[in-house]
């Protein structure tokens, strides 16, 4: 498994890039496409397959458009996820001072819970994960799963914005342990990577 990640400086989000084949890469949260990821890019002239987003908040999008224009790959999301990133309230932009104000309007690939997109050698699995907003999904591969803010180490998942659910974030970390086993590493939105062992490692 041949994987990058990179922290942005806007609020601290995670960019990921995974490897599917020889230099070809998706690339899951662009947030502000920091400087070392751009780099990385053109370092290695990696050809960049497919975007995913996690969720629409404005730390986990807002490299989105930029990306596009440079890559021309195609962004995968939730139908929520696609209504939030098209409305600058919605993916917080128009209220945050760190980065210009943003709406997303590429044509996207729309995920359903439990579909699967298979690019490379790899199975992503999207599955729907509602609470800390309404289009946040976890993406699952080989042994990995991309948590974007539902799962972060050492903190609990924030849960007091506008459009946070509750009662959904429960609903989602029920469904999340049909999936989650000991031993799979979870990627968060936040933070380092870490294995998973139980529940009780969580701060949920």
């Amino acid at each position: 498994m041949n994987l990058q990640s990179f922290t942005n400086s806007f609020h601290h989000s995670t960019t990921y890039t995974i490897e599917l084949a020889p230099n070809n890469w998706v690339v899951v949260d662009p947030g502000w496409m920091p400087h070392q990821l751009e780099q990385w890019m053109n370092e290695t002239q990696a050809v960049i397959n497919a975007i995913f987003l996690t969720h629409e908040h404005a730390d986990h999008c807002a490299g989105v458009n930029r990306l596009v224009a440079q890559t021309q790959a195609p962004l995968f999301c939730t139908a929520d996820c696609k209504t939030g990133i098209a409305n600058s309230k919605h993916n917080f932009s128009a209220y945050i001072d760190e980065v210009a104000t943003f709406e997303i309007k590429t044509p996207c690939t729309v995920v359903n819970d439990g579909e699967k997109v298979k690019l490379g050698e790899y199975d992503f699995t999207f599955i729907s994960t509602p609470g800390h907003s309404p289009g946040s999904t976890c993406i699952q591969f080989s042994n990995y799963l991309l948590t974007g803010d539902t799962l972060m180490p050492h903190a609990k998942t924030p849960l007091n914005f506008p459009r946070s659910n509750r009662a959904a974030y429960k609903e989602s970390i029920n469904k999340l342990k049909n999936y989650i086993a000991r031993g799979i590493h979870i990627l968060p939105g936040h933070g380092e990577a870490f294995g998973f062992e139980s529940w009780e490692q969580l701060s949920i």
